[in-house]
């Protein structure tokens, strides 16, 4: 099967939202505005791929938009936050060294789970995953082409994200890029 092909498939299968998973807040002191409006800590550098990301997503989000059978309206943009990052980072890391494609971990952890081990205590968390894909361009449309992954990026009810793409050289697919929503 082309790998074209094989990365349409795996989108189908890659969105998963949870509601009223978490605790109560917490500290806003892990939030980047992607205009500079907040300060970022000094453990959490956004990249040039983070920023891009961010944008994407915040671009993707100010345009009302269908999702499948669902329509959405503008969303408020979203801001980066470093916890969620690094959920994303090591899920796509988890995906690439041991060559899986899956919500759910290596360890049997969900995406629940590992925001909540990186610290980040949420009423709503959701997750958009993807493998294959080279560049932001590509995987932002075939996200925005998938009415889960879709709705995920358009929903209101998130207010921050993190994303990572890690690239590999001995699994099935080049790269693998994850996406955490949340709400605190």
């Amino acid at each position: 099967m082309h790998l074209n092909n094989i990365t349409r498939i795996l989108l189908l299968t890659g969105a998963v939202s949870l509601v009223g998973c978490g605790g109560s807040g917490g500290s806003g002191g892990d939030n980047v505005a992607d205009d500079g409006g907040t300060t970022t800590p000094s453990d959490c550098q956004m990249t040039d791929l983070d920023k891009q990301l961010l944008k994407a997503h915040n671009e993707a989000r100010a345009q009302a938009r269908s999702c499948g059978d669902e329509n959405y309206g503008k969303a408020p943009p979203l801001t980066w936050n470093c916890k969620l990052a690094a959920a994303a980072s090591a899920h796509s890391k988890d995906m690439a060294d041991n060559n899986f494609f899956s919500h759910t971990g290596s360890n049997g952890l969900s995406v629940g789970a590992r925001v909540k081990s990186q610290g980040y205590f949420y009423q709503r968390v959701g997750e958009n995953i993807a493998a294959g894909y080279g560049s932001v361009s590509q995987v932002m449309k075939g996200w925005l082409d998938s009415p889960g992954h879709c709705a995920n990026i358009m929903s209101k009810g998130y207010t921050e994200m993190g994303a990572a793409k890690v690239d590999a050289s001995d699994a099935d697919y080049p790269s693998y890029w994850t996406a955490v929503f949340g709400q605190r």
